[in-house]
């Protein structure tokens, strides 16, 4: 085997691993936040802190979005994300409870500091609501939920003006310029986004 051919293989062999790299690269899966300036059949342009972000929509995107509900309507068996802090009694007093589409149960179930403020002593718990007791504790009324998760549980307080948000699919003629959304996807090779799931925020009943 000459020289040549020993470079030409080396060549052949790092240009294989770059676009195996830029494969890997542009299949993760990301996560946008901002809102709809521009919306032109399948193309969305989503202005975020970091610059606008061009997303495709596809045949089998998901959308979704989010009506607020009274906090008695959460029922055992709902599927929710519940923010919230830990307290002397060892009860966690929720700030916010996300009601999950029935499509998106299981997702990052579990109990966890919150990621966007770990130093705050904020939780968040993705977890199935198996039990609710109407209580009276530090002279707040509300409804303790029990929520089951795989390898444990933990029981919230939710009073009656914490923020409740049910998630529900719907379709593309829910999304409008303006609106606050979250989009979900695969970079193309162009930087623009394949969206394979976008939730509208705060959408009105």
């Amino acid at each position: 085997m000459t020289r040549l051919t020993i470079k030409v293989l080396n060549l052949v062999s790092a240009v294989g691993l770059l676009l195996v790299w830029n494969a890997v690269l542009y299949a993760q899966t990301v996560t946008i936040r901002g809102r709809v300036t521009d919306l032109k059949g399948p193309d969305m342009v989503v202005a975020t802190p970091n610059g606008d972000v061009k997303a495709a929509l596809m045949d089998k995107t998901v959308i979704r979005g989010e009506q607020p509900i009274n906090f008695t309507e959460i029922v055992p068996g709902m599927y929710v994300a519940a923010t919230a802090t830990k307290q002397a009694d060892g009860n966690f007093l929720t700030s916010a409870v996300n009601v999950f589409s029935e499509d998106q149960r299981g997702t990052s179930e579990g109990h966890r500091p919150l990621g966007s403020a770990p130093q705050s002593g904020a939780t968040m718990t993705n977890a199935t609501v198996e039990r609710i007791e109407d209580v009276a504790v530090q002279n707040i009324k509300g409804r303790l939920m029990t929520l089951k998760y795989s390898g444990g549980e933990v029981k919230v307080l939710v009073p009656p003006d914490v923020p409740v948000m049910k998630r529900i699919v719907t379709d593309r003629s829910a999304l409008k310029v303006g609106a606050e959304v979250s989009v979900q996807g695969t970079r193309n090779a162009d930087g623009a986004l394949a969206a394979t799931q976008i939730t509208i925020r705060g959408t009105q009943r």
